[in-house]
Formats: structure tokens, sequence, C-alpha cells
């Protein structure tokens, strides 16, 4: 189920000004308003097997199994103007197997503009086993410039529906200060330069997008979260 809310101020005294966002929790849908879906040989759908007491309708990006499956969720990519709002993502999500020599993929997740590999401009999360030592990295590209670093958190396949960490990504007002956040705990810090204005818009997105190997892989998400704290009451 999808939500959009503007909140005013005088419901978040603790907030100086007002917040819009959205929420998706998938209960009802695998493709939420928000997004559209994006596959080549691969398919989104709902896990059940991976619901537990803390992970409610989850879904899976499910690659398929031809050598370059993918699947993708991306809102429209001109929606997102950094240097004016704080801007907010958050997510709770993982992999289910680890990347391979045998059946390699990549998962992006974040702020992004494209759904079919990297963004030209994004602040995201990523992972694939042949890079970091197979930790994942908080990346941010400006007009295909990257900036990736080493968030220190070692991939982990999920077991039984755990473990399912919280991530998230805020980039502050001016549009050149983005913290990234594994389970509540900031792990990187990001000073962009020239990611403002018009020419630079991004979206919301998250891929899964395979490279190798026959065996369909899933990356689950158990809920979306974006929002923006408006510089003014609208």
């Amino acid at each position: 189920m999808s939500f959009v809310r503007y909140v005013p101020q005088m419901l978040v005294p603790f907030n100086e000004r007002a917040y819009t966002y959205v929420f998706e929790d998938y209960f009802s849908t695998t493709v939420p308003s928000w997004a559209t879906s994006s596959n080549s040989g691969g398919s989104i759908l709902q896990s059940g097997s991976v619901t537990n007491e803390t992970n409610i309708g989850v879904i899976g990006l499910y690659t398929g199994t031809t050598t370059t499956g993918r699947a993708a969720l991306i809102s429209h990519v001109d929606g997102i103007r950094f240097g004016e709002n704080e801007w907010t993502f958050e997510t709770r999500a993982n992999i289910d197997t680890l990347s391979d020599a045998t059946n390699t993929y990549t998962t992006r997740f974040g702020f992004m503009d494209s759904a079919t590999g990297n963004p030209t401009d994004g602040h995201f999360f990523r992972y694939t086993h042949g890079t970091n030592s197979g930790k994942w990295e908080a990346v941010t590209r400006i007009n295909n410039v990257e900036t990736a670093s080493d968030t220190g958190q070692t991939a982990q396949a999920m077991t039984n529906g755990s473990p399912m960490p919280r991530w998230k990504i805020v980039v502050d007002n001016s549009g050149t200060n983005v913290d990234f956040y594994i389970n509540d705990r900031r792990v990187v810090t990001h000073t962009p330069s020239g990611f403002t204005g018009s020419s630079r818009l991004t979206g919301i997105a998250y891929s899964m997008i395979k490279s190798a190997g026959t065996t369909s892989r899933p990356f689950f998400i158990d809920y979306t979260l974006f929002a923006c704290k408006l510089g003014t009451h609208r």
C-alpha cells in the first residue's frame, strides 16, 4: 500500500518545516504508485517465503535465469532536485544469495536515474562480490563521475528472512552533504560538488542485474520511504 502525505508544521512540532513523503509497505502490490517496473528476463513477485514477524509484505526483484536478466523499480527520473530541500531515502532490504563467479549480479538502490546500470546522477548503495572485497559501497555519481566508498558492511545473505538491514541516505538542503546509514549507524559521508540545480535531476530506484550464470537471484524489499523536508510551506 502506498501513502503520500503532506504533514503540516503543527503536527511535527519537533521540526521547523513540513515534510512531504511517500511510504510503501508492499502489502498489496508489487509495483507501487511511485514507480514503474523495468524487467528483462526477470520479474517482481510477492515473497512470502521471507515473511516473518518483522518482514511484512515483502517483494522480490528476481533476475530470472537469463545471463543478463534484470528486475527493477524506478520512479520518474527528474523528480528530485538537490540543493533546495533536505531529502531522505530509507528501506529495509537484502540479497538472498551472495553474488559469485558462477552467478554474478550487481544490486543498487537509492537516489538513482537508471534501472539498467549505474545512474548518471545518484546517491545509492551498491554490491557485487568482485568489488570492494564483497562489501557494500556507498556511491555518488555526478554526470557519470563516480565516488565510491567502503561502508565496512560485508554482504550477508538472508537466512529464513533474516537479516534484513535498514538502509538510509540523507542529502542536506545544500546538496553538498550526503550521509549514508546502515541500521541507523552513519557509515559514510560524501561532500559532493555540482549535484544541484535543474541540470542534475534524479529519482528513486532499485535494480538487480545479472551478468553471468543461469540461476535466478532475488533481492528482497520490505518497505520504501522517501521524504522531502520542505523549505517553504505549500
